[in-house]
């Protein structure tokens, strides 16, 4: 007999964690800058560049990247930044990981201070959130069909699971110019730029996904009068890029993620010869990871009753898809200015949200996340002079499930869709932000695949020991293909003896079987 086989790809969760370490950093301010006499704003954002597996725990390489804008006279008149990069590599504890392991990270800023040292050092402290998944590979061949069987009675099967079909990380970069608010004057000298992202979409599609978004953009400048003061404005640009990937159709399930690396504002001058066109170039790393529902036929067992059949067996786990959902939930918080500090104007507010902790409910799932804010204002105390302030705002929110149980795995990836902040007097801001949680959740069950089949000379004296007839009575558990396998009949035949029309036998039954 020859055996058919198919390869079956799927993986099994075997640690999902969230831990968080630090980064403390001294950097000197480079010769050709200005010296430093007050911070006003400081940005940063973590990329994983590599993780590799290791016995019972794994290693995460990346880069923190940093952004420092700080005033470098008392007038405030002067302004000066720098910007860098710090490496990092961390070694995490993941008891039962192996190296074969596939590693699954996702990293977050949760707080970045720096502090002047003095007007040529500063000192850099990081709070880095790793939420991590480890799974095992499960690839193995599996019998699918016999030919040539013979005589041989073979147990097939159908088995609906969903796959694992694609997962790969892809770098992309999106190009877009837009021309400056027709209210502002020219730029002369930019001062700061910065870019979030928010309302993050991937999408499969045949043969390609589409990712798209906002750019949040935030530019402060100066203007060719020396008069004017300092001028600032922010802009929402959408985006839509398309990402080629053959495997990819509409009908699978998505569970990509998409994080800004790094990006660069230019100004350029328009058709007239004035600088007010700007060219953004943004830089991401897209997590693509697509399932697909897949329908499979497995030979689940076989017998002769001329030769002695030894299967060889193994368990795997089967996903089902249980949810996909997109959750969305409002945070607002008032919050109060530090002493000396009162707000004129307020001119940027940016965010980022990340999910310290996820637990089971009695609904469904209970999400602990924090929304990171960063306000720039213009300072009254300080005569107008441009500041910034963050804060954390923490919220929880209960994701509804049906069907939760314990053997339910899940993935939660943050996005923040929205923030504002509004000024409700001179020391107080009430800061309200959209943040959406894309949950997937899957049911898990174990099945067996027949990996192989040793034959050997049946066993003559067993055979010959039991009777020609036999008055069976069905116990729990028992299958007519059980039934017959051990009494080296068929299935049809006690069925004819018997005269059942179906396969459906249950405990008490009786039963005539007559040996082959």
């Amino acid at each position: 007999m020859e055996f058919i086989k198919r390869e079956i790809r799927n993986y099994t969760w075997k640690v999902k964690n969230a831990m968080q370490f630090t980064i403390d950093d001294t950097i000197n301010v480079p010769e050709n800058l200005l010296d430093m006499e007050r911070l006003i704003l400081v940005k940063g954002n973590v990329v994983i560049d590599e993780t590799q597996a290791m016995v019972d725990r794994f290693q995460v390489k990346g880069t923190l990247n940093y952004q420092i804008l700080y005033c470098a006279d008392k007038e405030g008149n002067a302004f000066d930044s720098l910007s860098g990069k710090v490496p990092f590599v961390e070694y995490i504890n993941a008891d039962g990981t192996n190296e074969t392991d596939y590693i699954e990270v996702h990293a977050s800023m949760n707080d970045l201070t720096v502090t002047m040292l003095h007007s040529r050092k500063i000192s850099l402290k990081a709070l880095i959130g790793i939420d991590y998944q480890v799974k095992e590979n499960e690839d193995f061949e599996a019998i699918t069909d016999m030919e040539d069987a013979g005589n041989t009675e073979v147990l097939n099967g159908s088995l609906s699971m969903m796959s694992l079909r694609l997962q790969e990380k892809k770098n992309i970069q999106v190009e877009e110019q837009v021309e400056i608010p027709a209210n502002k004057p020219n730029i002369y000298q930019v001062i700061w730029k910065s870019m979030a992202l928010t309302k993050v979409q991937i999408k499969p599609a045949d043969g390609y996904l589409m990712a798209s978004g906002n750019l949040s953009v935030f530019l402060v400048y100066t203007a060719e009068e020396e008069s004017m003061p300092i001028q600032y404005f922010t802009m929402e640009v959408p985006f839509e890029q398309k990402i080629d990937e053959e495997a990819c159709s509409e009908d699978m399930i998505s569970g990509s993620f998409l994080s800004l690396d790094q990006y660069h504002i230019t100004v350029v001058p328009d058709e007239s010869g004035e600088d007010r066109l700007i060219d953004l170039a943004a830089e991401f790393t897209v997590e693509i990871k697509l399932y697909g529902n897949e329908e499979m036929r497995l030979v689940r067992d076989a017998y002769s009753t001329e030769m002695e059949i030894n299967p060889e067996w193994r368990n795997f786990t089967v996903q089902h898809l249980l949810l996909r959902n997109c959750a969305k939930t409002k945070v607002s918080d008032i919050v109060s200015m530090p002493k000396q500090q009162s707000v004129l104007q307020i001119c940027n507010v940016e965010g980022s949200v990340s999910v310290d902790e996820t637990e089971r409910s009695a609904k469904g799932i209970m999400v602990e996340g924090v929304v990171g804010t960063q306000i720039t204002y213009l300072n009254k105390e300080e005569n107008g002079a441009l500041s910034s302030v963050t804060f954390d705002i923490p919220f929880s929110y209960e994701i509804e499930v049906p069907g939760m149980k314990e053997e339910v795995t899940y993935s939660i990836v943050p996005f923040l869709d929205q923030i504002t902040a509004m000024q409700l007097g001179e020391n107080q801001i009430e800061i309200k932000a959209e943040v959406s949680l894309e949950v997937l959740a899957f049911t898990n069950e174990q099945a067996r695949a027949v990996l192989n089949m040793e034959v050997a000379p049946i066993n003559l004296e067993r055979k010959k020991s039991l009777p020609g007839v036999i008055g069976y009575i069905v116990k729990n558990d028992d299958t007519l293909w059980s039934i017959a396998k051990n009494y080296y009949t068929t299935v049809n035949r006690i069925k004819e003896i018997n005269e059942l029309p179906t396969d459906a036998i249950k405990a008490g039954d009786r039963l005539v079987i007559l040996k082959e």
